[in-house]
């Protein structure tokens, strides 16, 4: 089986794979935090944009919007999105630079938790902070530990589309805290095609210390997009921050 790059054989089926998410809902959460934390807010930049869902929404509504991405894969879906203030850059998160300083970044879906070491997460932070003028506002999510044990650890699901079977597997090495994710895509043709994804799980602490750590002030901490502050049965954790300078 060939062994591709996280995001490259499922790419065109990633769509497919979470049409349950709801991305009006989100997209109303994420822009009305823009909205109510940001001075008429006019630029926009999404870290781990993928297919774009959220930029084409920032540049219907007339917003100069960024999206980085590291697949190539997901940007060249995310390119069929991507018109008039929308503009697509590919790029590891922790190592970006753009050429202006913008408004509002977000990036959700985990995205994240794929800096699998403190020290990615801090990269990841001064290159953010590089993009921020004193009023701008930074706001992410991660997902937690109860997350991925009560809907993700030692569960398969499987997938039709475009004459493509999908199996996704997960597990959760509860130890080094880190959950592996692993895709097997069988084709028409015989071949099979796999990738995996490597996620770390942060606590609220861990995240909180490395933010202030770094230069950051927590505005406020959500849960599961709205502003209920995070309890144990949290599965998405939500941080809004500015610089602290």
């Amino acid at each position: 089986m060939a062994q591709n790059n996280p995001y490259e054989t499922i790419a065109e089926a990633y769509d497919f794979m979470l049409r349950h998410v709801d991305y009006e809902r989100w997209y109303q959460y994420i822009s009305g935090i823009m909205i109510n934390f940001v001075n008429n807010p006019r630029s926009v930049l999404e870290l781990g944009c993928g297919t774009g869902r959220f930029g084409a929404k920032f540049s219907a509504d007339d917003f100069v919007i960024y999206g980085i991405d590291r697949s190539m894969k997901m940007l060249q879906v995310a390119k069929t999105r991507a018109f008039r203030n929308f503009r697509i850059i590919c790029a590891d998160i922790r190592q970006f630079a753009i050429s202006r300083k913008v408004d509002f970044i977000f990036s959700v879906h985990d995205t994240m938790n794929y800096l699998l070491e403190p020290g990615d997460v801090r990269k990841n932070l001064a290159c953010v902070r590089e993009c921020m003028h004193e009023e701008s506002v930074f706001m992410f999510d991660i997902t937690t530990e109860h997350n991925i044990d009560r809907f993700f650890d030692n569960k398969t699901s499987f997938y039709k589309t475009a004459g493509r079977y999908i199996s996704w597997t997960n597990r959760y090495d509860r130890e080094k805290k880190l959950i592996i994710s692993s895709f097997v895509v069988d084709l028409k043709s015989g071949e099979k095609l796999t990738e995996e994804h490597v996620q770390r799980i942060y606590t609220l602490a861990e995240m909180k210390k490395i933010l202030e750590e770094e230069g950051f002030d927590i505005i406020a901490i959500g849960s599961d997009y709205t502003m209920d502050y995070p309890s144990p049965e949290t599965v998405m954790i939500n941080f809004i921050t500015k610089r602290s300078d």
